[in-house]
């Protein structure tokens, strides 16, 4: 149960909150005296300069937070290395991050420095002797890492890619983070469901002053922490707890949805898939009269419907589960469908 963790969590909601909130704050500051601003394009969906390292400050507070906790439960709790390892490859991506918001990097060094450092973390997880048991599965980690190495880093880009408008990645980040939270922690997983309360404070403390309209962006130091975290989470807690990855991957139903059928569309079109767009069905909501504060809350309202399904999993067999995540999927496809429908209505 949540009381497993002890009263440590209660009294660091608000010290998290108020330290990312002021990182933030200092950011939006630092970044109009240096002029580091992300300048409206053709493909921008925002019309003014707008600071973009605000992902930095709330990086660094989760980062911080988790490491007093450790600190004053050392001794108490045993921090499991799965965790360890997720956080320390997702610091390592937003330093990548904040590298590309402040001179910009070449889109294939990112994803070989992102392949590499996925492979690496997931060799320091798993033996490379030994097969591996999941479920009632036995995968061999020479399927296993490359595998989980292309899911990790599939999930660091789309999170990036659905860093698009105002609320929607920070509003993603407190909500799923905040269910794992309460997860992991009636599962007692104390570890697991620490991490992602400092991930969720952290996430509210940038949110308020990125909730549209917005005053700051995340960049991609902060989108790339959050993808990096939740894809490495996706694939080494289940390995030591009972959270099996369809839990850990659900809440991101929305994301992970939109982001394939976008690339799948832009693939079959032939068009330049890699470069920047405003192709995303988010993207084509705002374009279609939306603003960003109505897509963003109909974002996080399927997204508390996709925790519902992932909640659900947990309870349900391997039959059960398939059925939920067909459910989740055909309502994404129809709200897609949908979409599709106003364009048509528009451009009559």
């Amino acid at each position: 149960m949540v009381s497993s963790i002890g009263p440590i969590p209660l009294g660091m909601v608000v010290a998290i909150i108020a330290a990312s909130a002021g990182g933030v704050w200092i950011s939006i500051q630092l970044a109009r005296r240096a002029g580091k601003m992300d300048i409206p394009n053709e493909r921008s969906s925002h019309a003014t300069p707008m600071p973009r390292i605000g992902g930095a400050p709330m990086v660094v507070t989760v980062v911080l937070s988790l490491a007093f906790w450790v600190y004053l439960t050392t001794g108490d709790l045993s921090f499991p290395i799965g965790l360890f390892l997720s956080i320390v490859f997702a610091f390592m991506m937003s330093v990548l991050g904040f590298l590309d918001d402040i001179i910009g990097l070449s889109p294939l060094l990112r994803l070989v420095v992102q392949f590499i450092g996925a492979i690496l973390s997931l060799l320091m997880f798993v033996d490379p002797h030994s097969d591996l048991l999941i479920a009632t599965v036995v995968i061999p980690p020479v399927l296993w890492v490359p595998v989980c190495a292309i899911w990790i880093v599939w999930m660091l880009n789309l999170y990036n890619f659905m860093d698009g408008i105002d609320g929607l990645a920070g509003g993603e980040a407190v909500l799923a983070s905040s269910f794992f939270f309460l997860t992991f922690s009636c599962l007692g997983e104390p570890g697991w469901a620490m991490a992602n309360l400092c991930v969720a404070c952290a996430s509210m403390g940038f949110l308020l002053f990125n909730w549209p309209p917005a005053r700051v962006f995340m960049g991609d130091t902060g989108s790339a922490f959050l993808g990096a975290y939740y894809g490495m989470q996706s694939v080494v807690a289940p390995i030591t707890t009972p959270i099996p990855f369809v839990v850990l991957a659900l809440p991101f139903s929305n994301f992970i949805l939109d982001t394939t059928f976008t690339l799948v569309r832009r693939i079959w079109r032939r068009e330049i898939w890699y470069q920047a767009h405003r192709s995303h069905y988010y993207q084509r909501m705002t374009n279609a009269g939306m603003s960003h504060r109505q897509v963003t809350i109909l974002e996080l309202i399927t997204q508390v419907a996709s925790c519902g399904a992932a909640w659900a999993c947990i309870h349900l067999g391997t039959l059960g589960r398939f059925i939920m995540i067909s459910v989740v999927i055909i309502g994404f496809l129809s709200g897609g469908f949908l979409v599709r429908r106003k364009e048509r209505i528009i451009n009559q």
